[in-house]
């Protein structure tokens, strides 16, 4: 696992070019320790620099350096940069499990967590949800703005660490108690007025389990004039049996029922395979194995030309510094289509060809 987030700030005695915080009363540091699939120490810097362009404080006895604040997702009111960063960032410590979540198709939540401490989120990549309850089977959500209500968080700080926390597939966040971790709580210098501490354990790759009838089929529409065909996305995740980037394309129930075992094929349950009426295509797209959280890949749009499906796809991956589940993942999406095709064609937003690599293959 990647060790890679700050743990130690302390606005300190040491002063850059003559510049000072202005007094210790205005310093607080507010820190996220992250375990599980990210193990790292994200520190907030709350402070002015008064009149002065930087200032400095001590963290752990080594001096930092303080400027106004940089543009960065995890940037917020208030803050102050630390060597050119939004935040201090240092390794955590390992933990032993402390999570077990599954999905099922109806939304509902299987949780075991050997440290109850707090509340359980989870997210599809997209948006988050509340579990309503620490423990049990059958437990319902609540959708919610990233991670707010989490810990000691802000509202800012749990919205800033719920995006960056998104596009990484399925994740599940639980509360521990700061206060038994093994990471202690950071010296400053000087002390600051206000110190918060929120313990969050990650656990990627959370499993949709089949639960129910299958819904049923919906008849699909017919494509618009134009060549512009109706796209409807089936499911999509992080964590499929395929190592190579790859398209691939279903015109039978057997065929479908193929790429659906390739999606669902390094989880424990899947949802039940739809059902593939006459006329449709489904189309799945897997982006291969990638090394960290943060990537995924979505069909903003179709055409059809003759038996030639063209799909206009947007594929992400991390930028620099980002908070990244540190664990294999291989994105996949499967889309529906009416109309009957035999080759896929994947262009950019803009409109240019996309290669996702070697590996590529037709199931039909």
């Amino acid at each position: 696992m990647n060790k890679t987030l700050a743990a130690a700030l302390a606005l300190g005695a040491g002063l850059l070019a003559g510049c000072t915080v202005n007094g210790p009363g205005t310093l607080r540091l507010h820190e996220a320790l992250l375990y599980g699939a990210a193990q790292e120490r994200i520190v907030w810097v709350y402070g002015s620099l008064g009149s002065g362009a930087q200032g400095s404080l001590k963290l752990g006895g080594a001096a930092v350096e303080l400027r106004p604040q940089v543009r960065d997702p995890l940037a917020l009111a208030g803050t102050l940069s630390v060597n050119g960063q939004a935040t201090y960032r240092q390794p955590t410590t390992a933990l032993t499990p402390k999570l077990a979540v599954t999905r099922d198709t109806l939304g509902r939540f299987n949780v075991t967590f050997n440290e109850a401490r707090g509340a359980v989120y989870y997210t599809d990549g997209r948006g988050w949800t509340r579990v309503n309850g620490v423990q049990g089977a059958g437990l319902t959500g609540t959708p919610v703005s990233g991670l707010r209500g989490a810990g000691n968080l802000t509202d800012a700080e749990a919205d800033a660490l719920g995006g960056a926390l998104l596009n990484q597939g399925t994740l599940a966040v639980a509360v521990l108690n700061e206060a038994t971790v093994p990471d202690a709580r950071l010296t400053a210098e000087p002390a600051p007025a206000e110190y918060r501490r929120t313990a969050l354990y990650l656990l990627p790759g959370v499993p949709t389990v089949a639960a129910g009838p299958a819904p049923a089929p919906v008849t699909p529409a017919p494509p618009t004039a134009g060549g512009r065909v109706p796209v409807t996305e089936l499911a999509s995740g992080t964590n499929a049996a395929q190592t190579a980037p790859a398209v691939q394309l279903a015109a039978t129930p057997g065929a479908l029922g193929t790429l659906y075992r390739v999606a669902y094929g390094n989880q424990t349950g899947a949802p039940p395979v739809p059902t593939l009426r006459a006329g449709e295509t489904v189309v799945g797209v897997f982006l291969g194995q990638r090394p960290t959280g943060g990537y995924s890949v979505r069909v903003t749009g179709a055409s059809g030309q003759g038996e030639t499906l063209t799909l206009t796809v947007e594929v992400r991956a991390p930028g620099a510094g980002a908070i990244t589940t540190q664990a294999l993942t291989s994105p996949w999406t499967l889309v529906r289509v009416p109309g009957n095709f035999r080759d896929v064609r994947l262009v950019d937003p803009s409109g240019r060809p996309l290669q996702l690599g070697t590996g590529g293959g037709l199931t039909r």
